[in-house]
This record gives structure tokens, sequence and C-alpha cells, in this order.
């Protein structure tokens, strides 16, 4: 069985008009995407962490990266959801 890759792209990040700011681009695959979505979503816990001891400026940094991150995760894992659904419904 060929690995199963992203199949669509899948915007994600709003702007303050609600138009996404971003795109997971098909042609990735599932494993690697799930991999940077683990190693994202550690880093945002560890940015997370280290905003409670920070400076009141240098939290808001922090926890805005860490939105970010999160942001990011999500729609990788949205991309992925919708490729194994996807490739299930073809079978």
């Amino acid at each position: 069985m060929p690995d199963l890759t992203l199949q669509n792209p899948t915007p994600f990040g709003q702007s303050f008009t609600g138009e996404p700011l971003f795109s997971v681009n098909p042609g990735i695959p599932i494993k690697l995407a799930l991999e940077l979505t683990a190693q994202l979503l550690g880093s945002a816990a560890v940015l997370s962490a280290e905003s409670q001891l920070a400076s009141p400026q240098t939290s808001h940094s922090l926890t805005f990266a860490s939105l970010q991150l999160v942001e990011m995760s999500k729609g990788l894992i949205d991309a992925t959801l919708d490729s194994v659904v996807q490739a299930q419904s073809v079978k």
C-alpha cells in the first residue's frame, strides 16, 4: 500500500477579515505531517510553560507564538483527517 499524502489544500489561520492566511498543501506525506504536528505541539507546550515565568511583555510574545504553533498544528491535523477520510471513502 503506498504512503498516503495530503490530498487537498487546507486553509487555516484567520485574518481580521476572516480570510485564511495560510494553507497546508497537498502532496505532503501524512506521516511527515503528523511528525511535524507533534514537534509543533511540543514547542507550543514549552513556550506556554516559559511564558508563565517571563516578564509581561515577553509573556505576551511567547503566548502569541504558542498560539500560532497550535494553529499550525490544527491545520496539519485537519488536512490529515480530511485526506484519511477521503482515502477511506474511495475504498
